[in-house]
């Protein structure tokens, strides 16, 4: 059974029981007017019987036919009744059919008020015991009443009452339908239709109501919405899997692009080396001379393995990991790993990063995977003739509080402005074939805004200028060595 369907009938079962108390309302408050007639009528009975004793007794009909007279203009009509019934005074004009009733109900012993109907009138009577001297009843009084007027105004009440109650119940039964149809049944039905949109087959809809037919559709929903929320968990940690390949191969170019310097680094103090090796072959003994060339190779075999160290640590894969640190440590050791690339192409490197410690939250090897992309990007722009990168940290506020700066700035050639607005595009490269992926400042882009952080750029011929900004962490307190950071590598 539909809802709309079943309150309709819940509304209609309610309002009946309404309707019903006010018809009986209504017919009580007919029956309590004819009460009232009736004790009125009794209290009538009651006060003129004891004066139509004394005059029965005393034979004086002049002065009860006056009294009949006086109550016969007030609506009461009355006759003497013997004791059998028979009619014994009356004036004239009183109808025989009601001393015929009255009779009958004293030969039945029934009540002494009856109502009958005599024509097309109804009469209300009553039989008032006469008692002699003795106390024994010598007669009746019967008092009758016109009540057709009152008889007729009690049936159209009581009409009136059932058409009116019939009335609210008609309009009950259209109106109740109606408002459910308007307010419960059409808009349930069309959210219905909307929900079983999303199912995946129309075949197998649930039959009943229409609040079954929901639940059983959101019960589908909720398994759809569970799965593609399972689906979308493990598609975005197949991304960030992938998003941490792409920094790694990003890794492996720089490191690749860093290959031919690191070889140079390599082959000249190996060839150190070989050459003090052979010269201390032939010494015979150990002369201070022959100290110093062993130091000297010493120093030079501790310099290999910084740079390849370095390199290594760059290289390997490390989960994301964010901690306070000093984002000017960062950049000191991205310039470190790339001092030999520097000198190979000669350019000349300036670091200013200030005294004071410029504490960020970070994952400081992903902030130097940027560092490094910066400054790569900084030595292709300067690839032919050299040239002089600056680097330069700084702390700044503004209306979201504070951030830390690091701007590199190279004499390079600078962006085309036809490349600007896809500088940062994955695999946009100006590069020649083989020499670039083109995911370097994506990468970098992707990592810093993973430090709510941001990279801005300035273009002009004589050189580009890249900042990137993250926020300073807040309420951290760590003790730094403090001491001038400026530094000039060529």
């Amino acid at each position: 059974m539909r809802i709309g369907t079943r309150l309709t009938i819940i509304l209609m079962l309610c309002v009946m029981p309404v309707i019903a108390a006010y018809s009986w309302w209504s017919v009580a408050q007919s029956n309590l007017y004819l009460n009232e007639l009736r004790q009125s009528a009794r209290a009538v009975s009651s006060g003129i019987a004891p004066s139509i004793d004394a005059e029965v007794i005393a034979n004086e009909f002049d002065k009860i036919d006056d009294a009949f007279r006086k109550m016969d203009a007030e609506g009461t009509r009355s006759a003497l009744l013997r004791k059998d019934g028979a009619l014994w005074h009356a004036l004239p004009g009183f109808p025989a059919e009601l001393v015929d009733a009255a009779r009958v109900q004293l030969a039945q012993s029934k009540p002494v008020e009856f109502g009958p109907t005599a024509g097309a009138r109804n009469w209300f009577c009553e039989l008032v015991p006469l008692k002699g001297a003795g106390g024994d009843v010598i007669g009746y009084l019967l008092e009758v009443q016109d009540w057709s007027k009152v008889a007729r105004d009690s049936r159209a009440q009581m009409v009136a009452s059932i058409l009116v109650a019939l009335s609210l119940l008609g309009i009950v039964a259209a109106v109740i339908p109606a408002m459910v149809y308007r307010y419960v049944s059409r808009p349930l039905a069309d959210l219905s239709a909307k929900v079983t949109k999303f199912s995946a087959s129309d075949s197998d809809k649930a039959a009943g109501s229409e609040v079954e037919l929901l639940s059983a559709e959101f019960r589908k929903l909720d398994q759809q919405l569970s799965k593609a929320r399972t689906d979308l968990e493990d598609r975005h940690r197949r991304e960030l899997e992938l998003e941490r390949e792409l920094q790694r191969a990003d890794r492996l170019a720089t490191i690749g692009a860093l290959a031919a310097g690191l070889a140079h680094e390599i082959g000249t103090p190996m060839g150190v080396i070989r050459v003090r090796a052979e010269s201390l072959q032939n010494d015979e003994t150990m002369s201070p001379d022959s100290r110093t060339k062993l130091g000297i190779i010493v120093r030079q075999i501790d310099r290999i393995t910084r740079i390849v160290r370095m390199l290594l640590d760059y290289a390997r894969k490390s989960e994301s990991h964010k901690s306070i640190c000093d984002l000017r440590t960062v950049a000191e050791r991205a310039l470190t790993l790339l001092e030999p690339e520097a000198a190979h192409r000669g350019v000349r490197t300036i670091a200013r990063l200030g005294d004071s410690p410029l504490m960020v939250n970070c994952d400081a090897d992903q902030l130097e995977q940027v560092f490094v992309n910066m400054i790569m990007n900084a030595f292709d722009a300067m690839n032919r003739s050299g040239g002089t990168l600056r680097v330069t940290a700084n702390s700044e506020k503004n209306s979201g509080g504070s951030r830390v700066t690091i701007a590199f700035e190279d004499t390079g050639a600078g962006v085309a402005p036809e490349h600007e607005k896809s500088l940062f595009a994955p695999f946009f490269t100006t590069k020649e074939p083989g020499k670039g992926t083109g995911m370097g400042l994506a990468v970098s882009q992707s990592i810093v805004r993973e430090h709510d952080g941001e990279i801005t750029f300035s273009s002009a011929p004589s050189g580009s200028k890249f900042v990137v900004a993250i926020p300073m962490a807040s309420g951290e307190i760590v003790e730094h060595e403090r001491g001038p950071r400026q530094q000039q590598r060529a």
